[in-house]
């Protein structure tokens, strides 16, 4: 057994490293669509199916890795998520054909889906439940990062070196991570008991304040991909903004998701965390609905908006330590739907937003992300009195 895992301050650390490539992998392609479409002959739209395949196998494989996280161990998953995330980058730089390029694409999601329910997992199998709060929410805020420094990095690197220069920095961190990951990586985490596979999605299922929590996550990232997937057109179409010049408001946006996180890996160990979340989650909704009223400067509009982000993302890391607490010993599966959850959400407020905003412009979208925030708020209020009188909560 090597020494470096013990201290759980680099377990963090570790595991930090991990979702911020995660979420790297994911993004890695939006930089990159235009020199693909000429790479491969296509369509700027048909490179852009590369982008969007990563979701099908993440959003397949989320749900079905926590019970084998539960029965055989957080390790085994952390180095085959590692793996797989490694083969699939360094295939995607050797890739010839669109085909070769789609298939790797679909082999780091797989690879992708397994790093942030197991990690949550794992800091549930190494701290208490009033400890976990801070090193959750230190990995929401790695995974943020992926927005931050991977994207823009990703994108350096294809102007200098072309799209498959990206491709081999990525691979050559997966494989150091990897390194790391087969030295360091504690051992254990299995379950102690005899559940089998469908066992551990029974467990969970019979948790009713679990798919509370899953249908308020469902809303929040409904109201969050909301400002994300449609306030650079705002910028552009209502306040004449160009492409180039909505990146810094975009970047302002960015820093919410962080800070919200951070702040609420402090409020998650806080016996009011569920009306803390409450409260964000209302508040935010508010924010993103008056970032799209359209009576704003671009720059209050995208204030309003990050700041709405901010406090909606308090509710992210009081919802994975609520649903590990909830899950016990099957908490990893609870993880896997919590991530699934998080695709639903996507999809729900990409294709709804479009839908809205075609109906009713960029006010309607605005009024749809309030309405899904302040909905997640009543779920979660919901939550927070099932919990306390049924005494649900487990260690």
């Amino acid at each position: 057994m090597v020494p470096s895992w013990k201290t759980r301050y680099w377990l963090v650390v570790q595991l930090s490293g991990g979702t911020f490539s995660s979420v790297t992998v994911w993004v890695m392609m939006g930089p990159l669509l235009v020199p693909l479409a000429a790479a491969f002959d296509t369509s700027v739209a048909g490179a852009g199916q590369l982008a969007a395949a990563i979701g099908i196998s993440w959003g397949i494989t989320a749900p079905l890795v926590g019970p084998i996280s539960d029965i055989y161990g957080r390790r085994r998953v952390a180095l085959t998520g590692v793996t797989l995330m490694a083969a699939g980058t360094l295939g995607s730089l050797l890739a010839g054909s669109y085909g070769t390029l789609l298939g790797c694409r679909l082999i780091s999601g797989v690879g992708g889906a397994m790093i942030p329910p197991n990690s949550m997992a794992t800091i549930a199998d190494h701290f208490g439940p009033a400890e976990r709060g801070r090193p959750i929410s230190l990995l929401i805020s790695a995974s943020c990062l992926g927005y931050l420094l991977g994207l823009p990095g990703v994108t350096v690197l294809g102007n200098v070196g072309g799209w498959r220069l990206p491709f081999a920095v990525v691979g050559a961190c997966l494989l150091a991570l990897l390194a790391w990951h087969l030295y360091a990586f504690p051992r254990g985490g299995a379950t102690h008991h005899p559940l089998g596979f469908s066992a551990h999605f029974r467990a969970v299922g019979r948790i009713p304040s679990l798919w509370f929590v899953l249908l308020a996550n469902v809303l929040y990232r409904a109201a969050s991909i909301v400002v994300f997937t449609y306030l650079v057109a705002l910028l552009i179409q209502t306040y004449r903004m160009n492409q180039g010049a909505t990146a810094l408001p975009l970047i302002l946006v960015g820093f919410g998701p962080l800070l919200g996180s951070l702040l609420g890996g402090y409020f998650a160990s806080r016996p009011q965390r569920l009306g803390w979340a409450a409260g964000g989650l209302l508040a935010g909704g508010i924010g993103v609905g008056c970032a799209f009223a359209g009576d704003l400067s671009p720059w209050l509009a995208a204030a309003s908006a990050g700041t709405g982000v901010l406090v909606m993302t308090v509710f992210e890391p009081i919802s994975w330590v609520v649903t590990a607490e909830l899950a016990g010993e099957s908490r990893a599966t609870a993880n896997g739907l919590l991530a699934t959850s998080n695709q639903l959400g996507i999809i729900c407020g990409g294709s709804v937003g479009g839908l809205v905003l075609a109906l009713g412009g960029f006010q309607l979208v605005g009024l749809f992300g309030a309405a899904s925030a302040l909905a997640a708020a009543v779920v979660v209020t919901g939550v927070g009195f099932r919990t306390r009188a049924s005494r649900a909560v487990q260690v």
